[in-house]
């Protein structure tokens, strides 16, 4: 399952919260103050694979890897 930060729009705090894609959007409590306030935040990530990248799309864009971006044909 996914991690998922918020943020309290109350006291400030951010804190990540594990859960499913479906219920990323639900309702919460903050761990703090108990507000109902919460702002789900965008997330970065990073991933580092030792393996060859692999595409599945058939397009020659390269702008992306997988040949499904807006911009490809």
């Amino acid at each position: 399952m996914p991690i998922y930060e918020y943020e309290c729009r109350d006291c400030k705090l951010v804190f990540e919260v594990i859960r499913s894609f479906g219920s990323a959007d639900l309702p919460l409590e903050c761990e703090s103050c108990k507000s109902d306030k919460i702002e789900r935040m965008v997330s970065n990530f990073y991933s580092m694979s030792s393996g060859p990248i692999s595409s599945t799309g058939h397009s020659s864009c390269g702008s992306c890897s997988g040949g499904n971006c807006s911009s490809c044909h």
